[in-house]
């Protein structure tokens, strides 16, 4: 489906499916990010495909200087509410970035990579976010344990959430995760997908590589622990841009 991304993203029920998707969990990451890279307040942050601002708005408060960014129309509305001085948000798209040498820390969290099911817009975009920091500024990427995604995937499961059903199913096709969900609201009854490429460690070595950053850090999960492939629940790479 193309662009699926912007027609799922859009949609009040995706939103509505994802909203245990707390403050709290982002403050708590946040929090432990923020203590672990040890910035200055004020040093420069770009939210990448930030959604409605959670991380950003978490950054904020720690002392950043926060640009968020995203796809979505919607997502972008709501998260303007909040801005503030040193807190803005765009609708633009992550491949195209143009700052150059602006920003301390890009983050790009929640598993908002893998979208665009090739290489060249991967490398494009991992490009893009290194021409935009600094040279030895931080990128921050917070992905799905691949591994353990698919060695515990569920297949089928449905959710009644506010009177809406949603009956979802899970697969993977050609290194793709594929998650389709239909939606059943009343009288009304929608298709979506998610489709996310089943990227490891090694894919983002070799992309980040190639844009001129090195990969620093790698942890499991929010509380910073240590990755292994087999257990963690996420794959977090904290890697800096290489000074010319």
């Amino acid at each position: 489906m193309e662009n699926w991304f912007a027609t799922w993203f859009n949609s009040p029920y995706y939103h509505t499916l994802y909203k245990h998707r707390n403050l709290l969990e982002a403050e708590n990451f946040i929090d432990s990010l923020v203590g672990f890279l040890d910035f200055p307040r004020g040093a420069k942050a770009l939210d990448l495909a930030c959604g409605k601002g959670r991380h950003s708005l978490q950054l904020k408060k720690k002392g950043f200087d926060v640009i968020g960014i995203d796809l979505s129309e919607e997502s972008i509305a709501e998260a303007k509410i909040y801005e503030t001085d040193g807190l803005e948000f765009f609708e633009h798209d992550m491949r195209d970035l143009y700052w150059f040498e602006y920003f301390d820390l890009v983050a790009n969290l929640f598993t908002s990579f893998g979208y665009f099911h090739n290489k060249e817009d991967d490398q494009k975009t991992l490009n893009s976010v290194s021409e935009g920091l600094k040279p030895g500024g931080l990128f921050v990427l917070d992905f799905m344990n691949v591994e353990k995604v698919i060695a515990e995937l569920i297949t089928h499961e449905e959710k009644t959430i506010g009177g809406i059903k949603y009956e979802i199913t899970r697969d993977v096709e050609n290194d793709i995760i594929v998650k389709r969900i239909h939606v059943i609201d009343g009288d009304i009854e929608l298709d979506f997908v998610e489709e996310v490429d089943a990227l490891k460690l090694k894919d983002f070595t070799s992309y980040l590589e190639n844009a001129g950053m090195r990969i620093e850090n790698v942890f499991g999960d929010y509380q910073l622990n240590p990755f292994n492939e087999e257990t963690s629940d996420r794959l977090i790479l904290i890697a800096k841009k290489l000074k010319a």
